[in-house]
């Protein structure tokens, strides 16, 4: 009998069957049953997508999106939210890892067969290598284990907040996160998702046990007239111990040089290094004072959880921190994204869609001061028009990954984008690794969730991130489109027609709403579902 040990599971090849850790049978689609049966023949090796499509469908010509649907499935079945069982390998294929005990009968076996003498020698080596593996005894592992280094930064706590020009935690958090996700080594859990845990009196465990984060970053922060003193703290979640911690008062233009040592003592303490080229750019970025940085940090906070009118206060804020400080880069992006949210939500009379290419600008004024700020080229990719333009913004997030790759929120902005651009499969691949470092997922994910979902014509997710949505962000039209189509087509058409007339009494838009990018088969399907309400409600006042 042929087993194959899977994050705790069973594949049974011969009877063609996984088994859950109690021993019970896993129901898969046969589809995904036959793929993940294709890649256990061949553990550990590359399989190509050409190769199982001729394997699972012979004859059949399918999309890249039924064996993305169909990996998706088998990670959710296995509980691989890393993506450690079965790998990604871009443009290419798949390999499937499995537990390291299986390693070894199989080795022993091939050197059996080879030669009886040199058993007990391969059995030593496995041994061995187990032993290094696993950090042989209770002392600490000689190699970080970089699988585990998820950091989160938890909001600043601010001290005298009632002082003029107090700096924002949020704001403060959202900055030390973005530096640290420059380094390649390090995943940084979303400070969107970290916000919402502020204030619930959690401990170091329960925090790391929602984000899965193995170390946070916590601190406090105080304006003391012209200085800013902060306290900052490296926790190791696993035991509670500091690993780490550091005392500064800095002025505004001090505050790069204390970037730079902050994300050079917490990558260190980490065993991870920040590269030179991002170090020397921290020293260009001092503001002109910290009312600028104080004005800048709290707008950061005000985007967040974004309002009408907390919308309009960011980009009051904003303006007049680019008027004091006109060199001050983060100025410049906030105030672009500002801008583009007021314009595509239509919450500034001000402000149109001719005022689009403004707010491009404006982030690109940011990028010239400060070409390698990773956040910079986030931004850029949100505010192209990327119905009109999707290659420009896939290639800003793409930019975006080269300069932060810990950072989630730059592989949802590339999902997005490559959603926009039709390239399905590798949009759910980039945003399955934001959502496995950020299991507390920020707001606005479940959109791009609902989104992709229904790409895919996976439905019954599409309805359930659509929910989400609207109840996070009950001010997104789109997340009611989708979920009106998505009752639809799993067969609950009488639930939509129910819930119409108070959705459209919330949200008049929804009267004339489109989907967009325009023309796309999820566009179709969806307007063609909300024509069908409007028509059905239309008919039921008519009588």
């Amino acid at each position: 009998m042929t087993c194959l040990r899977l994050n705790g599971y069973t594949l049974n090849l011969d009877q063609a069957q996984l088994f859950d850790l109690h021993g019970q049978a896993v129901e898969l689609r046969p589809q995904a049953l036959a793929v993940l049966l294709e890649l256990g023949r061949r553990p550990g090796e590359l399989v190509t997508k050409l190769d199982l499509g001729a394997r699972v469908w012979p004859g059949v010509s399918v999309t890249d999106d039924s064996l993305v649907q169909c990996v998706v499935e088998i990670r959710r079945a296995l509980g691989d939210s890393r993506q450690q069982v079965v790998r990604t390998m871009p443009r290419r294929g798949y390999l499937l890892i499995v537990d390291a005990a299986d390693t070894a009968p199989r080795d022993v076996r091939r050197f059996y067969r080879l030669a009886a003498a040199l058993a007990m020698v391969a059995v030593a080596i496995v041994a061995v290598w187990q032993l290094l593996l696993l950090g042989a005894g209770s002392g600490p592992p000689k190699v970080h284990n970089r699988m585990v280094a998820d950091v989160a930064v938890l909001p600043l706590r601010v001290l005298n907040t009632s002082q003029e020009g107090s700096p924002d935690g949020n704001g403060l958090a959202y900055m030390i996160a973005s530096e640290l996700a420059r380094n390649p080594d390090l995943h940084i859990v979303s400070t969107l998702a970290t916000a919402e845990l502020s204030g619930k009196n959690l401990s170091p465990a329960q925090i790391a046990a929602m984000t899965r984060a193995r170390y946070l970053v916590d601190g406090s922060a105080e304006r003391r007239g012209d200085r800013l003193q902060l306290h900052v703290q490296l926790i190791d979640s696993g035991n509670n111990r500091i690993v780490w911690s550091g005392r500064f008062e800095p002025t505004a233009q001090d505050l790069p040089d204390v970037t730079e040592t902050l994300i050079s003592r917490i990558s260190a303490s980490l065993g991870a290094t920040v590269r030179e080229s991002d170090r020397a750019a921290l020293r260009s970025r001092a503001p002109a004072s910290l009312d600028v940085h104080a004005r800048v940090l709290r707008t950061l906070a005000l985007t967040m959880a974004p309002s009408s009118e907390s919308l309009r206060q960011a980009r009051q804020e904003l303006e007049l921190a680019v008027r004091l400080d006109p060199n001050y880069a983060p100025a410049w992006t906030g105030l672009g994204l500002v801008k583009k949210m007021l314009i595509f939500r239509h919450h500034d009379p001000g402000l149109s869609r001719q005022d689009l290419p403004q707010a491009i600008a404006d982030v690109r004024r940011a990028i010239a001061l400060d070409p390698l700020r990773a956040s910079s080229w986030r931004v850029l990719s949100l505010v192209t028009d990327a119905g009109q333009d999707p290659e420009s913004a896939v290639s800003a997030a793409e930019r975006a990954i080269e300069l932060g790759p810990g950072d989630p929120d730059n592989w949802v902005v590339l999902a997005g984008a490559l959603h926009y651009a039709g390239r399905t499969q590798a949009a759910i691949e980039a945003f399955e690794k934001a959502i496995s470092w950020n299991p507390v997922r920020p707001a606005h994910y479940a959109l791009y969730g609902a989104r992709l979902r229904y790409s895919v014509q996976d439905y019954e997710d599409a309805l359930r991130f659509a929910r989400e949505c609207m109840d996070r962000t009950p001010a997104i039209g789109v997340c009611k489109a989708v979920w009106l189509s998505s009752l639809i087509r799993t067969g609950h058409a009488a639930d939509a027609e129910a819930a119409w007339p108070a959705l459209v009494a919330a949200a008049p838009s929804l009267q004339t709403y489109r989907m967009t990018p325009r023309n796309t088969p999820m566009a179709l399907a969806v307007d063609e579902d909300l024509d069908r309400l409007r028509k059905s409600n239309t008919s039921a006042m008519a009588q």
